[in-house]
């Protein structure tokens, strides 16, 4: 899919078939209606159609936003570890989608691409842990939160390095920063935990057969 230009326009006939690709591949994504709206300048009864035609649905009900910006940071439950990860993950799949080009990239086709690369790099994760993913329109908040889609100064979620695995990840701003603790380490310390524990057990049951 080629880069859009930030600047580029939906009426300018040099980039009319590329906001067409993006609108597409936004509603194979299962965007949200206003989502691909705001990135294409496509009228809505337009973004009907195309859902239609392509997948045979309507676009998916609902605001665009739902949840808050803890879902994405802290640990609930709902959000585990894991999740986290993949949000880290998708964060620096949207940097990495910034700097495909010289020039600045439009954020819709940035989101759309940076959503392809993460369900890519989480296949494997996927179908060996059974991890539910984020969809595209989670994506989209968890970037607004971050004030990658509003510009904003002030945002509700920033990333932070982890100064042991370097994993950037993100936490909620209003928030102890050091009681947001790295999702990587987290896995990591539980694994060592239950190793301990499973070595720990054996040792035990090895020393009770012998008396």
């Amino acid at each position: 899919m080629k880069p859009i230009p930030e600047n580029a326009r939906p009426d300018d006939p040099r980039w009319a078939v590329a906001f067409l690709d993006l609108a597409h591949g936004l509603v194979m994504a299962g965007a949200k209606a206003k989502i691909i709206e705001r990135f294409t300048d496509l009228p809505h009864s337009r973004v009907k159609e195309v859902y239609k035609a392509l997948r045979g649905v309507a676009p998916p009900a609902g605001p665009v936003m739902q949840g808050s910006a803890r879902y994405f940071a802290v640990p609930s439950k709902n959000t585990s570890e894991a999740s986290r990860i993949q949000c880290a993950i998708f964060l620096a799949c949207y940097e990495r989608m910034g700097s495909v080009t010289t020039t600045p990239v439009q954020r819709g086709w940035r989101l759309l691409a940076a959503f392809n690369a993460y369900l890519s790099l989480t296949e494997t994760l996927m179908q060996t842990a059974s991890i539910k993913r984020l969809d595209i329109n989670q994506a989209y908040a968890l970037l607004t939160y971050c004030g990658f889609m509003t510009r904003a100064n002030a945002v509700e979620l920033q990333l932070k390095e982890c100064p042991v695995c370097s994993i950037n990840y993100p936490v909620v701003v209003n928030e102890q920063l050091n009681s947001q603790g790295c999702p990587v380490c987290a896995i990591h310390a539980n694994c060592l935990r239950l190793s301990h524990q499973a070595a720990a057990s054996g040792r035990a049951a090895a020393t009770s057969q012998t008396t």
